[in-house]
């Protein structure tokens, strides 16, 4: 569960940045007093529309079974890990302005005295939040049985009581501690975690070939290393590195090289792409939230 924990508390932190700054916009003037029952109903409907997300796909796992359950929990496995690595990138293009976006936004509903337009703007902001967490979990929601349901649960409301009580810190102690740090470190883990979701997803797409004799390369099953006898990925530390950081004891050639082909997409997309497109856009102020 330890995958599901921190994409719940580093996503709820990133929700509760987008409440604070949204609380603080509307409290800076007369106004916008009004609007704030408008942004707690906004809070509310996009909490909603999460939880609406998070069980539709754990309904639909009563309706697939056998090949297509594997082939569907295989898809939503790589497409989190992608769909993370977009989150990122998306941070690291934007997250500098999200303050002004979300405050020109709310300043335009205001001016015509459209508070639904307040809601609206805020369920959207926190519904992506709450989707995010849903879709990088989705493999775990998809394999989801009676028996798991309630420890996810718990863990979830873990991850949001851990959120508050970080966001609290970090409001109290800005002087030391910056949320554009915050946010590079976790953004790191982050990327960790989507290297963890492709492997687990390449890795089931490379099993259920081998269910249907495809020409595998003999090469790509057999081990790379062995330090099982130094970290077994089967132990409790073990299993926290593999479900955050994608470690594996006794890797096949195949993780290997899908590991790797990870990191050259990440490193291509923020190394190369990245610099590339940052050098023909033009120059803005940074407003670092």
């Amino acid at each position: 569960m330890a995958q599901t924990l921190f994409v719940v508390w580093r996503e709820a932190m990133e929700a509760l940045l987008v409440i604070g700054i949204l609380y603080a916009w509307l409290s800076s003037f007369p106004e916008g007093q009004q609007g704030k029952r408008y942004l707690l109903f906004g809070v509310l409907l996009g909490s909603l529309m999460a939880v609406f997300l998070a069980a539709s796909i754990y309904g639909l796992s009563s309706l697939l079974s056998g090949d297509s359950y594997d082939l569907f929990l295989i898809a939503m496995q790589l497409l989190a890990a992608v769909l993370i690595v977009q989150m990122v990138y998306w941070m690291n293009q934007h997250g500098r302005h999200l303050r002004q976006h979300l405050e020109n936004g709310l300043s335009q509903q205001v001016s015509q005295a459209n508070w639904l337009g307040v809601t609206f703007i805020t369920a959207i902001a926190i519904a992506r939040e709450g989707s995010e967490i849903v879709v990088f979990l989705s493999s775990t929601i998809f394999s989801l049985t009676s028996a798991t349901l309630l420890p996810f649960i718990l863990t979830c409301v873990l991850g949001l009581v851990l959120a508050f009580i970080t966001f609290y810190i970090f409001q109290a102690s800005q002087r030391w501690l910056a949320w554009p740090v915050f946010f590079k470190v976790t953004s790191a883990i982050l990327l960790f975690l989507g290297a963890s979701l492709f492997l687990k997803g390449m890795e089931g797409a490379f099993e259920f070939s081998l269910n249907y004799d495809w020409n595998i390369p003999d090469f790509l099953l057999d081990p790379a290393w062995d330090i099982s006898a130094l970290l077994d990925d089967s132990s409790p530390l073990g299993s926290l590195l593999a479900s955050l950081f994608a470690y594996r004891a006794m890797p096949a050639w195949f993780s290997v090289l899908s590991f790797a082909l990870y990191w050259l997409a990440v490193y291509l997309l923020f190394k190369v792409i990245k610099p590339r497109m940052d050098s023909t856009a033009k120059p803005q102020t940074q407003h670092y939230v």
